[in-house]
């Protein structure tokens, strides 16, 4: 179930949207009352999206959402009212800052969420399908340094060096890479 913290200084407001979004199927943790209680809640445990007010007594909304954004800590949905547009629109570029609209329609705020939420799961996935690419293209160059190494102490070709490497591998179930840092390591020593 997917998790939506409130911060609005209006207590009416804040039991409205927490009942629209509960009725909706979202679970609403806490509801906050300013935006550095936002912000310590959010630190403490991250929910999904966090939707908050452009006016807060105390940090108003769009910095409390650049604070969590630069944190990468969740979503943010800055409620905003028209005469905030333009700076909100100017300031939001770099983080992860949705604006809605007040007055707030019930529809478009339930389908503001739901696409916060598919974008936000796609940032994830392509996240961890770029930190593997990472990892793989490292483990490739320690694998290839490896390779080198073999090939000239043994005077073999590249596929035989990356046979025995992947033997090795396997004999020892490691990993190639595992193996591939041994040679290399064997090799500076000697």
């Amino acid at each position: 179930m997917n998790s939506v913290m409130i911060a609005v200084t209006n207590k009416e407001a804040a039991h409205k949207i927490k009942h629209v979004l509960s009725r909706a199927g979202y679970h609403v943790p806490e509801v906050c009352a300013s935006g550095n209680e936002a912000i310590r809640r959010v630190r403490q445990t991250p929910p999904d999206i966090l939707l908050i007010n452009f006016e807060m007594h105390d940090v108003n909304g769009l910095e409390v959402a650049k604070i969590i954004g630069d944190g990468n800590l969740c979503s943010v949905i800055l409620m905003i009212g028209n005469e905030q547009k333009g700076y909100a629109l100017e300031a939001i570029g770099e983080h992860d800052i949705t604006l809605l609209e007040k007055p707030l329609n019930k529809l478009a705020m339930l389908n503001t969420i739901d696409i916060v939420l598919q974008t936000r799961e796609r940032m994830v996935n392509l996240s961890k399908k770029l930190d593997k690419a990472k990892e793989d293209l490292e483990n490739r160059k320690v694998i290839e340094k490896a390779k080198g190494i073999m090939m000239r102490k043994n005077y073999i070709s590249e596929g035989e060096a990356y046979r025995r490497i992947q033997k090795m591998s396997m004999d020892n179930r490691v990993s190639m890479r595992e193996v591939a840092e041994r040679i290399c390591k064997f090799a500076q020593k000697g």
